[in-house]
């Protein structure tokens, strides 16, 4: 980074295409209060508070995707000594990403208009019934304003779960169900299977075609996949080119029955730009199964896909 850089009365940050920090500026430094060397090869949603993280990963990489750039997205840095309003600009330059912060004033209208509503109330319940009439619209209005925030949270909530390139499940949705597929596995009459799946040098794919090329071939196949399982099984994109497959009440023989049919789908399909295939890792839930255990047999079994010819499942 240039000096005039360095030294830019805003805040600067240049990341790889997957948000990990390669330089940062002295400003930016100054406003998280860490050093330049600290803040690298740390994910840029780190710096952002809880809701700004979300709201970040939920829209940067559409927008960014279509227009190579962001605009104006209003976001909250987290630092030691509080929360920082900042408006953040971003641009894709040279396979990497270039971000301004400029710290503003907190804006908060429907804190405001709260304050508002109450110095109204206050002055209402000194006068008439008419006062208690409109106390009743304000109370009421205030009401509606809290069930549409819930509203707003829910759609956020969801959002959090969706994979914004692929749409279908992403890694914290995982998360949850996995836990929730453990605890019915060992309380109930239910079992289900792990597939992990990996697309076959999908590095390959982005080198020859472009990053956007890749992302077409991972909306496609989420797409497939989609139509391969019913409605009972879950499919999460679990990260990059793998995705993971979770067969409700279907044992790992049978899962790797259909695991096998998912591969040979695909193989056999007409696809943008090349032709891909897929590995597979299979595994069936175990008694003593945690998550990091049944992960882990299915990701040994994509392995041995992987290291004895690709295009192929395997159990483990």
């Amino acid at each position: 980074m240039d000096t005039q850089l360095y030294y830019a009365p805003c805040g600067y940050i240049i990341t790889e295409l997957d948000g990990r920090i390669l330089e940062a500026n002295e400003m930016i430094s100054n406003l998280v209060g860490e050093s330049s060397r600290d803040l690298k090869q740390r994910h840029v949603t780190s710096l952002f508070t809880m809701p700004s993280r979300m709201y970040f990963q939920t829209y940067f990489s559409p927008i960014m995707s279509t227009h190579k750039k962001v605009e104006e997205m209003y976001l909250t840095l987290q630092t030691a000594d509080g929360q920082v309003p900042v408006l953040m600009n971003a641009q894709e330059r040279d396979d990497q990403y270039e971000y301004v912060f400029v710290k503003m004033q907190t804006r908060d209208d429907f804190e405001n208009e709260l304050i508002s509503a109450k110095r109204q109330v206050e002055k209402i319940l000194e006068d008439t019934d008419y006062a208690n009439g409109e106390l009743q619209k304000l109370l009421t209005e205030l009401e509606y304003k809290r069930e549409e925030i819930t509203k707003a949270n829910s759609r956020l909530e969801n959002l959090a779960m969706i994979d914004p390139l692929t749409s279908v499940k992403n890694r914290r949705y995982y998360e949850d169900v996995l836990t929730a597929f453990l605890i019915r596995f060992k309380s109930e009459d239910f079992t289900f299977s792990y597939l992990i799946l990996d697309i076959d040098h999908f590095k390959n794919v982005n080198d020859q075609y472009g990053h956007a090329a890749g992302d077409q071939v991972l909306q496609e196949l989420a797409r497939r996949l989609e139509q391969e399982i019913r409605k009972e099984d879950v499919l999460v994109r679990f990260g990059g080119e793998e995705f993971v497959i979770l067969l409700t009440d279907i044992n790992e023989r049978l899962a790797l029955k259909i695991a096998d049919r998912i591969r040979g789908n695909i193989e056999n399909s007409e696809w943008p730009h090349c032709q891909i295939t897929v590995s597979i890792g299979v595994s069936g839930v175990k008694p003593a199964d945690t998550k990091d255990t049944i992960f882990k047999r299915a990701d040994e079994a994509l392995y041995f896909s992987k290291k004895n010819g690709r295009n192929r499942a395997t159990l483990n």
